[in-house]
């Protein structure tokens, strides 16, 4: 297809749909964009935690993303790519090729959007874990309950998975359900060392009728001493990791700028 043939098609696809857009966005009201986005939202946190529950999304942390514009990205990005194969070949054969490829490299765009998005999660909760059990000894010393005392720790710290996760909790224990059992749950869903240890915590204390802020205290130090220990050993992995690009692209160029006047000289003395 050359460009006057794709200009030809994809003006008047370009046309109709910003006057399909203009009618949509008069046509429905405030209130029926919001039920829109509503439901598109609620759609894809069913199709995420179905995914996940039969193990189709098996990176870890993938049932702790909330955000929707993955998603969205990823059908966005399919719809284009299916539209740039339509306009080279229109025929039957070729739209179902189209397609297929287009719903690949979607499924595709997807996968790796929700598992660096399930990263990003898990690595939210490890930062603010310390900060976490730290205000929940602080509020447990001034003597507030144990669910008053996480309901005010989820509303306190960033918003991110960990609130959204203690948020949960306290919410499972407001609607009746046993704490063992929401604890259980949350458990199975953040595969991440120290979060299972907060709750072993948490679990320990209502369960013996100890007191936890010492406990919650000492628990948020050795998480940060572990998150020192680990920023130790990343800044020394950067080290290492810095030297290939130095040999390879930044070594080489600074040579030849240094040995360039000489290289230079040589050449002009002996063509003489």
């Amino acid at each position: 297809m050359r460009v006057r043939d794709f200009v030809l098609i994809g003006a008047p696809m370009l046309v109709g749909g910003s006057i399909l857009a203009a009618f949509l966005l008069r046509t429905w009201k405030g209130r029926s964009i919001a039920r829109s986005i509503q439901a598109y939202r609620s759609c894809h946190d069913r199709l995420t935690e179905e995914l996940v529950a039969k193990r189709i999304l098996r990176f870890p942390g993938a049932c702790l993303v909330s955000s929707i514009r993955h998603w969205a990205f990823a059908e966005l990005f399919s719809l284009l790519v299916f539209l740039f194969l339509v306009s080279w070949d229109l025929s039957a054969s070729g739209i179902v090729k189209a397609a297929a490829a287009s719903t690949l490299l979607g499924i595709g765009v997807a996968w790796i959007s929700l598992r660096g998005a399930a990263r990003e999660a898990l690595r939210s909760m490890q930062r603010d874990l310390p900060v976490a059990c730290f205000l929940f000894s602080l509020l447990l010393e001034s003597g507030m309950g144990g669910s008053s005392a996480l309901q005010e720790t989820s509303g306190s710290i960033p918003a991110g998975a960990l609130a959204r996760e203690l948020g949960e909790l306290v919410r499972s224990r407001s609607l009746g359900v046993p704490r063992g059992e929401s604890i259980e749950r949350s458990r199975l869903r953040v595969p991440l060392e120290e979060y299972r240890l907060f709750l072993n915590h948490v679990l320990q204390g209502e369960r013996l009728g100890i007191g936890l802020s010492r406990s919650l205290r000492e628990l948020s130090a050795n998480m940060l001493e572990r998150q020192g220990h680990r920023a130790e050993t990343i800044a020394q992995q950067a080290a290492v990791k810095m030297l290939f690009p130095l040999v390879v692209f930044i070594f080489p160029a600074v040579f030849l700028i240094i040995l360039s006047p000489v290289i230079l000289g040589l050449w002009d003395k002996f063509a003489r």
